[in-house]
């Protein structure tokens, strides 16, 4: 909050300064100004996208798919059988 609002000696707070310093400032300022909220939103759906596409590839590189083969349970099998049977499956 400093940085943005308590003015030095000379009047002028170290935002202002930093601000003043480059003229693209000024033009990056407006077009976030203007399209803030569509470019958050536009960086969000594209971070969801990758972390979608890296979950993806995960499952494909670890073998799960939809097709995956499912076992059928055998009405005499226990639990820990059953739970065996799995993780050697993985």
């Amino acid at each position: 909050m400093e940085y943005l609002f308590r003015p030095d000696s000379d009047g002028i707070t170290k935002y202002q300064k930093d601000y003043a310093k480059d003229p693209k400032n000024l033009i990056e300022s407006a077009y976030f100004t203007m399209k803030g909220d569509a470019l958050l939103n536009e960086a969000k759906q594209e971070g969801n996208k990758k972390a979608i596409d890296t979950f993806k590839n995960s499952l494909k590189n670890s073998g799960v798919s939809k097709k995956s083969k499912k076992e059928i349970k055998q009405s005499n099998d226990n639990i820990w059988s059953s739970f065996t049977r799995s993780l050697r499956n993985v």
